[in-house]
């Protein structure tokens, strides 16, 4: 990659290190609107200036596909199952974020995302675990990449998927506590209940690498986005008891509340990210709310 030419803030560096803060969207919950989040989030934060890689770490493709990237679209092309095996590198497999304006696959039927690349996920991911369990050395593949980082981005989105496997510890252990955890999980008293089980896996994760220099070890959960909760309109007992139950046990977490939307599926539907197709709905408007919190103020 190419050398880096940026003065970055101490935050985005923490304790001087080589690579960028990172926020892990994790928690193994189906549905739990992790890829709105991570990508809503990462777009927000893109637009107003701030220089970054969205990771698809889920073997579903979902965020490649909200960033502008189906399955036709990365035929032929290096994958993160490629950087996992050692096929790759991460500048051979990194492209631009962007969503389609047109028909076709050429440049031109799409737009990219300022300030936002893309790690594009793979189908392959499904075969992670078994190859990190069949060779010792494997589970350090984000380990070397983080070492060997010499990129301008200031903040990493890594998407996880529904699951605590060895792909998902492999990643999760070089987490400090500067970077920050982060479950989205919709209000719905059954999704909170999977946070426990979450903090659980973190502190397994810090116990196994306490004595070990070279790996940080250290993930922390520093923040919990609630999302679809009440509006006027959407009131409904769940929701409401789960955003109580929330404020109860998590308070001292709570970003800013992601409201309820019909319409925030059609980030699936049009493979599009909300920010982008629904920049005036309560969802984006709140995500925009969630990133003023964590002190991203616009710089465009």
């Amino acid at each position: 990659m190419a050398a880096k030419t940026t003065s970055f803030e101490s935050r985005f560096r923490p304790n001087g290190r080589n690579w960028p803060l990172m926020y892990a969207f994790l928690v193994a919950c189906g549905g739990s609107t992790k890829t709105t989040s991570a990508t809503s989030l990462a777009v927000t934060n893109s637009l107003r200036g701030y220089k970054g890689t969205i990771w698809d770490l889920d073997a579903n493709l979902s965020t490649s596909l909200v960033c502008g990237y189906d399955e036709k679209a990365l035929e032929g092309r290096k994958n993160i199952y490629d950087l996992v095996t050692g096929r790759a590198a991460l500048d051979e497999i990194v492209v631009p974020a962007r969503y389609r304006i047109g028909d076709g696959y050429e440049d031109d039927a799409f737009m990219e995302i300022p300030n936002l690349n893309l790690v594009p996920g793979s189908i392959e991911l499904a075969q992670a675990d078994t190859y990190i369990a069949l060779d010792a050395d494997a589970q350090d593949w984000f380990k070397d990449v983080l070492e060997s980082y010499d990129g301008e981005d200031e903040i990493w989105y890594l998407d996880f998927p529904a699951s605590y496997g060895r792909m998902v510890y492999s990643v999760a252990r070089m987490l400090d506590e500067h970077d920050s955890v982060i479950p989205s999980v919709r209000a719905d008293p059954k999704d909170i209940a999977m946070l426990p089980k979450l903090l659980e896996e973190l502190v397994r994760i810090r116990e196994k690498n306490r004595n070990r220099r070279s790996v940080p070890g250290r993930p922390t959960v520093n923040h919990l986005l609630l999302t679809g909760t009440p509006t006027p309109t959407y009131n409904e007992a769940a929701p409401r008891r789960a955003k109580e139950i929330a404020e109860k046990k998590y308070g001292h977490w709570l970003l800013p509340f992601v409201r309820y939307s019909a319409d925030a599926k059609k980030i699936y539907e049009d493979t599009c990210p909300l920010p982008v197709i629904l920049p005036n709905s309560y969802p984006a408007e709140d995500y925009r709310k969630v990133s003023t919190s964590l002190g991203y103020t616009d710089r465009t």
